[in-house]
């Protein structure tokens, strides 16, 4: 069994060692046939095993094409035991003065309509993990947005807490736009008991349904029902 490999124009690092393809283009449908499975290592410790530079400034080629004909699994396996560092490592040198706001970090195309296919999919396949799940950063000392491995999800809560709650929104800036903004109907379904009012030390109550009538049980404890069923 044979693999089959485009030439492409540029040129690539190995280890060290730098080749470059020269100038003439590999015609459409030309591979470098290698046998499966073709492997290659690096042996250098300074540098990157394989380094792709493309050259051109404008059109739709790309450093690196991978494709697979395989229905049976994925196009591609990427495989780290780093411990400061992300796995995949994506960069986008933008441009300051916002030229650039159509493009993005991460782009996923889900290209056939009527798919039923995930954007975006976490699992832990040997069990519940300790660290963030999601953890998107861009204002200083915040979590824009965070979700745990426990399943608890932080909106604008500072940088390394936890979620007080399975949903724990934070505004802002006091007098600022609100923390939750619902256009449209809330609905609040029953809960077999009064909350805890936990965590005490921020006060404030809980508003609940319970029977179909709303309470509110106040910083003290105090329930007071403010509807009937």
């Amino acid at each position: 069994m044979t693999v089959g490999r485009r030439v492409f124009l540029g040129a690539f690092t190995a280890g060290a060692v730098t080749v470059a393809t020269g100038t003439e283009a590999a015609a459409d449908g030309e591979y470098t046939s290698y046998t499966a499975p073709a492997q290659f290592y690096g042996t250098s410790t300074t540098a990157h095993t394989v380094t792709v530079n493309h050259k051109a400034t404008s059109g739709d080629s790309v450093a690196l094409n991978v494709t697979s004909d395989n229905p049976d699994t994925s196009a591609m396996y990427l495989t780290g035991v780093e411990t400061g560092r992300g796995t995949l490592k994506i960069a986008h040198v933008g441009y300051a003065d916002g030229s650039d706001a159509s493009a993005s970090a991460l782009s996923i195309d889900l290209q056939t309509s009527g798919t039923a296919a995930q954007g975006i999919y976490v699992t832990a396949t040997n069990g519940a993990t300790k660290g963030s799940l999601i953890a998107l950063r861009n204002n200083t000392g915040l979590e824009d947005l965070v979700v745990k491995g426990s399943g608890r999800v932080g909106i604008g809560i500072a940088r390394g807490a936890t979620p007080q709650s399975q949903l724990h929104v934070a505004q802002v800036a006091q007098g600022a736009a609100s923390a939750i903004l619902a256009e449209g109907a809330v609905r609040l379904a029953d809960v077999t008991a009064a909350p805890s009012n936990a965590p005490a030390a921020l006060g404030g109550g809980s508003l609940y349904a319970q029977n179909g009538a709303l309470y509110w049980k106040g910083g003290s404890g105090t329930v007071t029902q403010i509807a009937s069923a």
